[in-house]
Order: C-alpha cells, then structure tokens, then sequence
C-alpha cells in the first residue's frame, strides 16, 4: 500500500511518469503486469451493484478526478475511494447510479485542458458546480459515455468515433481524429470505445489495453499520436478491451 500519493495536478493528462493510476478491477493479468513492470501502483476499482455488468467497476462510471487530491464519485463509491486514495480530498456526489440510461452516466465526465465534454443534463451537479467555478469551457453532447468515447491525447487533442463529440470539438478549435466504430471488445456490449480502453501514463505515452495494432485504424491512430509528440503502448497482445478508462492519479 502506498502511504504517500503526490496526485497528478492535471486530470488525465500527466506531466511527469505516472506512479499510480485508477483502473476495472476486471482488467486482464497481463495488462496489470505490464503496468507493475513500469512501476505503476494498480488501484482496483469497486463494483457498482445498480450499474449493467458490462460497465458495473469500470471506474469513468463512478470517479471523477478533478485535479490534483481531489476527486467526485459517485455516493455508492465515497466510501470505498475514501479508505483507499489516501490524502484525497473527495467529494461525495448527490446522484445514485442506476441501471437504465442515462441514470448512469453523472460521473462519465472527459475533461481536458480548457474544455469539459460531457451530457450537460445528466452529469453530476458538483462535476458542472467545480469547473464553472474555475471557469471551464463545458460542452454538451448527446453521447452520454463521454469519458469512454474520448481519447484524450493532449489539451487540445483528442481520438473518438463519435460524429457528435467529433463536430463538437472541431467547432471548438480542439484537434480531433474520428475513428471507425467497433473493433473494441466490451463483454456483453455489441463494442466499447477508444477512450475507455486508453489513458496516459506520462506526458507524451498513451496506454492502450489490448495491441493497438489490431485495430484497422492503427496507421491513423499513430500518426496522429506521432503528430502530437506521443507515444503508444500496448498493455497486452490480445485485443483492445473497453474498461472504463485508466485513470492516472499519481
């Protein structure tokens, strides 16, 4: 158990090697492995009873990292969160996860330099309540698995296969690549998405669970990576797996 976490300042965006992230307790050994072997301390998420099984510890559902020691979950995950991130300042949110979409979608927040993408209606009141306290530009979509359907590369620069997210963030000068759907395993979903099988590990490496070379838009993915002065890892061999997001900490 690490007793001291210097949390990352940055939500999802890193700035220096991650020691520390947040991922599906359902995550594959070998990708644990790989994370171990770079020194990366693996924090399991809880499960959510109310939520579908597909979704239910994916961690985007039920945490949300606001920067540095603080974070929002949702109320069935306060206690569980609390006892494990030591130091961290969390909030417990108002809005109780349930089955049926969108009742799951409070906490599926991407967040990422000046913007906030997310299903304004449905997200949780204290997520809208911070950033427009610190004046965040938040965008509305219809794509309530936001989190999961973006790749965030940089402050400016993110990977989806959602056309909604993808015309949202070019009217808004963010540089975005629009992938082809599927072709990410997400038990008992017809596909998962880009963003919840991916996170940063440090400032310029994208992880990705599963081999980034199987998917058909690799050559796509990693130019675009390239373009923007990142690297990508591979956590496994096998193929890429929706699990609800890494999340770096720390």
């Amino acid at each position: 158990m690490v007793t001291k976490m210097n949390y990352l300042k940055t939500q999802n965006l890193p700035d220096r090697p991650v020691r520390g992230v947040i991922i599906d307790s359902k995550i594959s050994p070998e990708s644990v492995e790989t994370l171990t072997r770079m020194g990366i301390t693996v924090f399991f998420s809880c499960k959510i009873s109310s939520l579908n099984d597909s979704i239910c510890t994916h961690p985007d559902m039920m945490i949300h990292h606001l920067g540095g020691n603080k974070f929002i979950t949702a109320p069935e995950a306060y206690d569980f969160f609390s006892k494990n991130l030591t130091g961290a300042n969390i909030i417990k949110g108002t809005h109780f996860l349930k089955e049926k979409y969108p009742k799951d979608i409070a906490y599926n927040v991407a967040a990422f330099g000046d913007f906030v993408i997310c299903n304004v209606p449905h997200t949780a009141p204290e997520i809208l309540f911070e950033y427009q306290a610190t004046n965040k530009k938040i965008l509305n979509t219809k794509q309530g698995y936001s989190k999961c359907s973006i790749c965030i590369i940089s402050y400016d620069a993110i990977i989806t296969a959602d056309s909604g997210i993808y015309n949202i963030a070019y009217n808004n000068g963010i540089d975005v690549l629009k992938i082809s759907e599927g072709n990410i395993l997400l038990p008992g979903m017809s596909y998962g998405f880009i963003g919840g099988a991916t996170g940063m590990l440090d400032k310029n490496l994208l992880a990705v669970n599963g081999n980034i070379k199987k998917h058909p838009d690799f050559t796509m993915i990693n130019n675009f990576c390239k373009n923007h002065g990142v690297d990508i890892i591979s956590l496994n061999q096998n193929e890429i797996v929706d699990i609800g997001s890494i999340i770096p900490i720390f």
